[in-house]
């Protein structure tokens, strides 16, 4: 199918491929209310059906119901990237880290002192950790991953190419990846590394064998959140990190573009959740010290590719945020809020230990 072209998503879904629920897939409740009708798959084009999102009246999550099934779910992936190589920086985003890449390596030397870096401006990187937005992004670019005792073991499931398990290996991991597509398997394999195919909830891998875990914007595309998020505790070693960063079901940018909201993704994103709904989904889990974390100032991203998505929509104008006062008024609210209120923001980063 042609990327971009809307005559791909006109088709209906395979009817025989369709799941019906009647609960969320979150925190199992049949109390519901309709959230949005006749989604759309306008961000790749590549996924037939319109699809109804329930709104959980218990934990807040929004899920769709009838959903794809497992079986036929490769249809809405025809034109991802997983395998696109990806190795920027959200710390580019900070003036400092991005006019003077010597201070981001030394605040990361600092943190990691295994860190393989050419130039490394230790002072500079000291500098950096009192600037309250580049050290959010510092973090963020590092996953607030734990120095590393020697022969610390990392996966990074849903890991795509592998620019993270890269990243980790440089500060001092025995990194790998984990990824369901095999193109990007291929992709990361060709620059040597070490990345396999599998998925969750059934990754394979062996119990209580990994120090840390990362699971970057992927909970939201599976069938069984719940139960991925009890292998995870599985692999992970008594007392093991885990990261997951998500879309924030209640975030400001979903109520104000509703259906086009970017976090959304229909028909990738099966369920999208709430802070609540995550937090009691760990704790089922077994984990503790769970902690959410500022996601950075990341609003804008949000707010632009949502424009993106409403400009595709019936009779739908695009709304020119780069002229739009209120709307970056209200980005700055946001992205000032969520330094205080990490549940605020458009996208939920929180960090837990297996019990």
């Amino acid at each position: 199918m042609a990327k971009n072209s809307l005559s791909d998503i006109t088709a209906p879904w395979p009817e025989q491929h369709l799941q019906k629920l009647g609960h969320c897939p979150v925190c199992q409740s049949n109390l519901a209310e309709l959230l949005h009708q006749d989604l759309q798959d306008r961000i790749f084009f590549c996924a037939p059906g319109r699809w109804t999102m329930l709104s959980c009246q218990q934990c807040g999550s929004g899920y769709l119901d009838p959903r794809p099934d497992e079986a036929s779910i490769g249809l809405a992936y025809s034109q991802y990237y997983t395998h696109d190589i990806d190795e920027s920086w959200l710390s580019d985003a900070s003036f400092w880290a991005r006019r003077l890449p010597s201070w981001r390596t030394g605040y990361i030397k600092r943190r990691f002192p295994a860190f393989a870096v050419q130039s490394a401006n230790l002072l500079g990187g000291q500098l950096l950790a009192r600037n309250p937005t580049a050290r959010v992004l510092l973090e963020r670019d590092v996953r607030h991953l734990p120095t590393p005792l020697a022969d610390a073991r990392l996966v990074d499931i849903g890991c795509g190419s592998g620019s993270f398990v890269k990243r980790a290996q440089l500060l001092g991991y025995h990194a790998q990846g984990l990824e369901f597509d095999p193109q990007a398997v291929e992709q990361a394999q060709r620059q040597h590394i070490n990345v396999t195919q599998g998925a969750l909830p059934d990754t394979g891998l062996p119990s209580s064998h990994f120090d840390a875990v990362s699971l970057s914007q992927v909970i939201e595309h599976l069938h069984e959140p719940v139960r991925a998020l009890h292998e995870i505790s599985r692999i992970l070693k008594p007392g093991g990190f885990f990261w997951l960063s998500t879309p924030n079901a209640l975030a400001t940018g979903h109520r104000r573009f509703g259906g086009y909201w970017r976090g959304l993704e229909p028909p990738r994103h099966l369920a999208v959740f709430s802070a609540k709904a995550l937090q009691s989904s760990l704790q089922a889990a077994g984990f503790t010290d769970i902690h959410f974390q500022c996601p950075g100032p990341v609003s804008a991203w949000f707010y632009q590719a949502s424009q993106k998505i409403a400009a595709t929509g019936p009779d739908t104008a695009e709304l020119g945020l780069n002229q739009d006062s209120v709307l970056l008024n209200e980005i700055r609210a946001i992205d000032r809020l969520s330094m205080t209120d990490p549940c605020a923001g458009e996208e939920l980063i929180v960090t837990a230990r297996r019990v």
